[in-house]
């Protein structure tokens, strides 16, 4: 199967290594957000995690970070509705992002956390990576193409990463 974008080659052993120990390290909450104007200061470099709603975005920051309650996870599409924030050492923000997409929540409300993660992602200067979760059920959708063309307009690294392929049935 040939692929519109590249695979991201092997870290080397090393920089594998301190990756694992900047993850295994302290993480702690630090707040939720609802406004540009809650964002804590630009003072760290920011890693953050989009992608629709209920695809794994804080699951997966739980099973990075070994810790299975870090952040807030549900069956149900939507229950992040905020931009949280968690210290990452001393050194780095994570950032749980909402989902963008269906979710179980009125529409007023979904599309305000909507714009405030496409205002964060197109203009947070600390962002320095966005790691875009993609449902390996589905594959790419419309949102998850605008969310790339919106980090790549603004210039933010992102990496796609395909999660649920454990859901994938045989047929």
């Amino acid at each position: 199967m040939s692929l519109a974008f590249p695979l991201a080659p092997e870290p080397e052993p090393l920089a594998a290594e301190t990756g694992r120990k900047l993850f295994a390290g302290p993480v702690d909450f630090v707040k939720g957000v609802v406004a540009m104007s809650g964002l804590p200061p630009a003072d760290r470099a920011e890693i953050c995690f989009a992608g629709r709603s209920n695809v794994g975005k804080s699951s997966l920051i739980n099973a990075l970070t070994g810790r299975k309650t870090l952040a807030r996870t549900s069956n149900t599409p939507g229950r992040t509705q905020e931009i949280n924030y968690f210290t990452l050492g001393e050194s780095h923000y994570l950032v749980d992002l909402p989902g963008y997409g269906y979710a179980n929540a009125p529409l007023a409300k979904v599309a305000a956390w909507q714009a405030l993660l496409k205002q964060y992602l197109a203009g947070r200067a600390s962002l320095r990576r966005a790691f875009v979760l993609i449902d390996a059920r589905h594959g790419v959708k419309p949102p998850d193409e605008e969310i790339m063309a919106l980090l790549d307009s603004a210039a933010v690294t992102f990496q796609c990463v395909l999660t649920k392929a454990d859901k994938i049935k045989d047929a």
